[in-house]
């Protein structure tokens, strides 16, 4: 295998592995184990519980999050010994100051009983980790290469370009505050406080006596917030969509709104089935794809308007920019 190659199947190992971490964390909560083991570095006083009922889940959870932290500390020396570029590097030494922070507040979900602040900023910077490992896999990947190839050749209009800029950021940014109110409901119990979807107490709005049960307040806005990002995901697609000159455009707005589709369809279905466990652990997946498809495309436009903008000195920066991908 040669280094270019090991680099690149590594920064994509590490990519999943942050998202299948954040699936494990969703099966904690799912299924309530978020205090099946009561202390924390330690398992029940011990490095090995027995894995049986919620202990398994949370501490095969800690077991996943410990395995893939050492992974994104590793990811470092790869990006190294690889010589990507600068920016990389630093992206790999951000996710890794990130994963630490995750694990410290994992720890102080479980010290604390599970305070919604601090589990709340945990599923938050989660997902942080992910667009920071998800990003330093694109930016090493030879799809990263031919990208940057080709972007000074386009052909793009400049007014098309910023406006799916903006939208993607806007988008993107829309998705990651809609991840922190799910996280909200999710911990402070009020994912069923509105019973019904799509409408809630079979009304539009809850009138005031529906107000005054718990958790109303945070579902509702978590409800009605998501059609502020369905919104910006839509338009931004559309905007993405008309990218024309360099690959990826195009199936990166179809799999956007196919994950918007599914997203809505999953959240929805978590309130039609009681919150299944199976279909809210995928609610949370399916987010956090949505939010990091918003975050690569950004990163995309951000890196053609980049070049398209200097072609004359953009030879340099594409070659830069991953010479593990050569």
């Amino acid at each position: 295998m040669t280094p270019g190659k090991f680099v690149r199947v590594s920064t994509r190992t590490v990519a999943v592995s942050v998202f299948l971490l954040l699936v494990a964390g969703a099966l904690v909560t799912s299924t309530g184990s978020g205090l099946a083991v009561p202390d924390w570095p330690l398992s029940y006083g011990k490095l090995m519980p027995p894995m049986v009922g919620g202990i398994l889940y949370e501490h095969g959870h800690r077991l996943i999050a410990a395995t893939v932290a050492t992974m994104v500390g590793l990811q470092i020396l790869v990006l190294g010994f690889g010589r990507t570029d600068r920016t990389t590097f630093r992206l790999g030494l951000a996710a890794f100051a990130a994963i630490l922070g995750q694990a410290v507040l994992g720890g102080m979900t479980v010290l604390f009983l599970l305070p919604p602040a601090v589990s709340s900023s945990h599923a938050g910077l989660a997902q942080i980790v992910f667009a920071l490992t998800a990003t330093i896999a694109l930016r090493t990947s030879r799809f990263w290469s031919r990208f940057s190839e080709q972007a000074p050749r386009a052909t793009v209009d400049p007014a098309s370009l910023s406006k799916a800029f903006r939208f993607a950021l806007l988008a993107a940014g829309a998705s990651y505050v809609q991840i922190l109110l799910g996280a909200i409901v999710r911990h402070t119990g009020a994912g069923l406080a509105i019973p019904d979807w799509p409408l809630s107490f079979d009304k539009v709005v809850p009138t005031g006596a529906d107000w005054a049960a718990s958790g109303v307040l945070a579902h509702f806005a978590h409800r009605t917030f998501a059609w502020v990002v369905v919104a910006l995901v839509v338009a931004a697609a559309l905007a993405l969509g008309k990218i024309r000159g360099v690959e990826g455009f195009r199936r990166l707005s179809t799999i956007w709104l196919v994950l918007l589709t599914l997203q809505v369809t999953l959240g929805a279905t978590s309130v039609w089935t009681s919150k299944a466990v199976a279909i809210t652990a995928a609610h949370l997946a399916a987010g956090g794809l949505l939010w990091i498809t918003g975050v690569l495309a950004a990163v995309l436009l951000s890196r053609l308007g980049e070049l398209s903008q200097f072609p004359a000195a953009a030879g340099a920066p594409a070659s830069e920019a991953s010479p593990a991908a050569a």
